[in-house]
């Protein structure tokens, strides 16, 4: 009998089927296209040798027979519907306390609900985020979980041996809460993902448009930053796809710019507007992606719209300061949405342990979370006297990058928003005076008069 049953053997399943076995973990694996195609199930023994101990089956049931109770089944096929099927067929084959695990990009409202329906069945649930992609999986990946604590209880050994080392220097791993707390701090967390992944994107736009740039010293200014405390995986990546080539051209200048999202930006911008917690940084990243995909129409409006010669020079130090004032808003933002959600739904999300699971194994490790995790206040970000220093210090240079953008008629998304923000939020006197003032005239709302 084996420890583990694992359903779905994608990049991310075989990542993970392969991460445990070396650990000396037993598991059971499945996959719909093994009933299909039953030489797969031996080409991942040939390719991996840790996979000889791995038990791979063709049907459903015999899978469920070798695991042994109770059963610990981890489901990595594509959220939605799959994971549904997925869920609503084991309800019906597996035993009491037997404990499902979602371990997908989840919506949290669909991970709260699949809670109900297991444990109305008499099952134990957990749904768990998880980041680092198919290297990060395999060598200890970032988990990030709620549900049952008692399944989580039952897990939290195996989980140990399987992920990284953080900067407390206790595995990459954390129970968040007894409902969908898991994959509200993933969905987070990708939220986070998006915009640093903008403003790495934004920079080098800004770069290469300057005609001042090639991409070889692109990549040695972002290998410099890299070596300072902007360090981070996704610079670290993006050094290695800016110099990427394919037929002796770089790929980034081949590739299509039609962006793509997997749902996870869209649900935090939803919690954003039902708890009023501005997330103004993620939603220009997520508009970016969104005016990507009108490829025909962007075209067309170019060739009506006079484009300017550019050539301008920057300063990479004062754009160095300008990319560390928007990191800091961003992560700002999205501690501000654990806060209001704490609140609203009486959960008790610690941030210091989100940025301790974080800090390795994850898409967003880098310095800065090590720096914010032990230099800051970060339960109560926007009280925290340095970081409001360090923002105040770089407006100036994010003033400069944005003015040079404005100038050029470069796009350089997250960037005036970031600025925006934080004019707004350190401003005793806003604009809504004028709205609180139109509101009462033609609907008699209730005003404030000081």
């Amino acid at each position: 009998m084996n420890s583990w049953g694992i359903i779905g053997i994608g990049r991310i399943g075989l990542s993970m089927a392969r991460n445990m076995s070396s650990k000396g973990i037993t598991v059971s694996l499945y996959d719909k296209a093994y009933e299909k195609k039953t030489n797969l199930i031996f080409e991942e023994k040939e390719l991996y040798s840790e996979l000889n101990k791995a038990s791979f089956f063709i049907d459903i049931s015999s899978f469920i027979k070798s695991i042994e109770k109770p059963r610990k089944l981890l489901i990595l096929v594509p959220a939605g519907e799959p994971t549904d099927h997925v869920i609503n067929n084991l309800l019906d084959i597996l035993d009491e306390d037997d404990i499902i695990i979602d371990a997908g990009n989840t919506n949290p409202v669909v991970s709260f609900n699949n809670k109900l329906k297991i444990q109305k069945n008499k099952m134990l649930y957990l749904g768990i985020g998880v980041s680092g992609g198919t290297e990060g999986v395999l060598r200890g990946p970032s988990i990030m979980i709620g549900g049952h604590e008692a399944a989580f209880n039952k897990v939290k050994d195996d989980l140990s041996i399987i992920t990284s080392k953080t900067i407390k220097n206790t595995s990459s791993f954390d129970f968040f809460g007894d409902t969908n707390q898991g994959h509200f701090v993933k969905m987070v967390h990708n939220g986070i993902e998006y915009v640093e992944m903008q403003l790495i994107a934004s920079i080098y736009e800004l770069l290469i448009n300057s005609n001042n740039y090639k991409n070889q010293e692109i990549a040695d200014i972002f290998d410099e930053w890299n070596s300072t405390e902007l360090k981070s995986y996704l610079l670290e990546i993006s050094i290695k796809q800016i110099l990427q080539k394919i037929d002796d051209k770089y790929l980034i200048k081949k590739i299509d710019d039609e962006a793509g999202d997997n749902g996870t930006g869209r649900w935090m911008l939803n919690y954003g507007i039902e708890l009023g917690s501005p997330l103004s940084m993620l939603s220009s990243a997520m508009d970016t992606r969104f005016i990507s995909r009108f490829k025909t129409l962007r075209k067309e409006i170019s060739e009506m719209t006079n484009q300017r010669s550019k050539r301008y020079t920057i300063d990479i130090n004062s754009l160095k300061k300008a990319y560390q004032f928007c990191r800091h808003i961003n992560f700002i933002q999205a501690f501000c949405l654990i806060n209001a959600s704490n609140k609203k739904y009486g959960w008790n999300i610690s941030i210091s342990k989100a940025l301790n699971v974080w800090s390795n194994g994850s898409i967003i490790k880098s310095s800065q979370i090590n720096d914010l995790y032990f230099n800051y206040s970060v339960e109560n970000i926007l009280s925290d006297k340095k970081i409001i220093k360090d923002l105040n210090e770089y407006k100036p240079d994010i003033i400069n990058v944005i003015l040079i953008s404005l100038k050029n008629d470069i796009s350089i998304p997250c960037f005036g928003e970031a600025l925006n923000y934080f004019n707004s939020i350190s401003s005793n006197s806003l604009s809504t005076k004028m709205i609180q003032a139109q509101r009462n005239f033609f609907g008699s709302h209730d005003i404030k008069i000081n």
